[in-house]
């Protein structure tokens, strides 16, 4: 009698020690992340404590096997014990590196006690990159009902673990998730939810939900991937118009305590505010009107409820009458022109210069159907500077969809 009310005493103890927990935090990662990444190795690791435990999930993975020990091995050369880490077995494809064993047979993994008793002694829990409809096909039941592992993943981030994932890892943040599609198409075909989708389409999904709310993209610049965004955010389905597109080597990580996302690494990301914005789709293709965009980079942060931005110290702010530059805008499309990044464009060729408050871009199909992309700098704007980076806040963006006619010159 004295064991049992002992072991209840404990379960009561445990369970007020749960309630009065903070959440944790996210790190997602938008791809490509260097293993010389100090920066955001760190943040993911110091987050599950000095002597906590790192789970891998490499599910989304077509090497699951050896995906999840490049990550373990990555985690030692920052310092981590291997007795810190567990790789969970969960997958469902064979990793033909690995002869010996059949990762297929790993498929049941999210309802397997040992592997589910490895979140749950996790103080940090990384999903690799791959396919994100891997993560949810192993994370969720054949009834769409969450697994008990994905079940003690919620439970985890909801007591203080950090929970964080590169690329499809990123991908599955959102409760909404982008599955598939290229910015092109994505503005001028259907969009195409839960199903098979044309080549290039964009394919909405169901994601896992640990960010509370938004939607993630990730490859962002390097895959120019405005547009998709943009267009996801016309989901019926988003509790908020509110999107985070992060560029590779790059990630945004999120205090759910205080609600607020901070990046770090090598690149920007890409904030699209659309909770006020006019999205409509017509046969003619997507169009948008009243899109609000910022760029953070390392050190920013961002206020998850309001999407105000606080700049990292160190940054000189691009005073109106300052700019660096006085050119008119040149720039044109195709193959003779550089590429130009999103943060090029609406630093040095928008906010930091006194020539235009205004851009266009045009992007189209051999078809002759295209859009043309606005980008508008008015009194709430400002732009910042520092480390050979710009960030932004508070650009206006639209898009209209449009038919292009190509003539001979002559």
């Amino acid at each position: 009698m004295r064991g049992t009310l002992f072991i209840a005493a404990l379960a009561l103890l445990a369970s007020a020690g749960a309630a009065g927990a903070q959440p944790g935090a996210l790190v997602i990662v938008g791809g490509g992340l260097s293993r010389e990444n100090a920066a955001i190795h760190e943040a993911f690791i110091s987050r599950a404590g000095p002597d906590g435990r790192i789970a891998i999930v490499p599910a989304a993975s077509a090497e699951p096997a050896a995906s999840a020990q490049a990550f373990a091995e990555t985690l030692a050369r920052y310092g981590v014990a291997a007795s810190r880490i567990d790789i969970v077995k969960l997958a469902v494809r064979d990793d033909e590196g690995t002869p010996v064993v059949d990762e297929r047979t790993w498929a049941q993994g999210g309802a397997d006690p040992t592997e589910i008793a490895k979140i749950e002694r996790a103080g940090a829990i990384w999903m690799t990159g791959g396919d994100q409809a891997r993560l949810t096909q192993t994370l969720y039941d054949a009834a769409g009902a969450d697994t008990p592992m994905l079940a003690a993943m919620r439970r985890r981030l909801a007591t203080g673990a950090v929970i964080g994932g590169t690329s499809a890892g990123a991908a599955v943040m959102s409760a909404r998730m982008i599955a598939g599609g290229d910015s092109l198409t994505a503005m001028l075909a259907p969009v195409l939810r839960d199903g098979p989708a044309e080549e290039g389409a964009l394919v909405l999904a169901r994601g896992l939900g640990f960010l509370p709310d938004g939607i993630v993209d990730q490859h962002f610049g390097e895959r120019a991937r405005l547009g998709r965004l943009t267009r996801a955010l016309s989901d019926p389905g988003l509790a908020r118009r509110v999107g985070f597109g992060i560029d590779e080597d790059t990630a945004l990580v999120v205090d759910l305590a205080a609600q607020t996302a901070a990046a770090i690494g090598a690149g920007s990301v890409t904030v699209v505010d659309a909770t006020r914005a006019l999205l409509v789709t017509r046969s003619g293709g997507f169009g948008a009107d009243g899109v609000r965009l910022s760029l953070i980079n390392d050190g920013d942060t961002v206020a998850l409820s309001t999407l105000a931005v606080r700049v990292a110290p160190g940054k000189t702010r691009i005073a109106a009458g300052d700019e660096r530059y006085d050119a008119p805008d040149r720039d044109g499309a195709g193959m003779a022109a550089p590429a130009r990044s999103l943060e090029d464009t609406l630093g040095a060729d928008l906010l930091d210069n006194s020539a235009a408050r205004a851009l266009e871009r045009v992007s189209f199909r051999a078809d002759g159907a295209g859009v043309i992309w606005r980008f508008a700098e008015d009194a709430a704007s400002a732009a910042h500077y520092g480390g050979g980076r710009y960030g932004v806040q508070g650009v206006t963006f639209s898009i209209r969809p449009v038919r292009v006619n190509v003539r001979d010159a002559r």
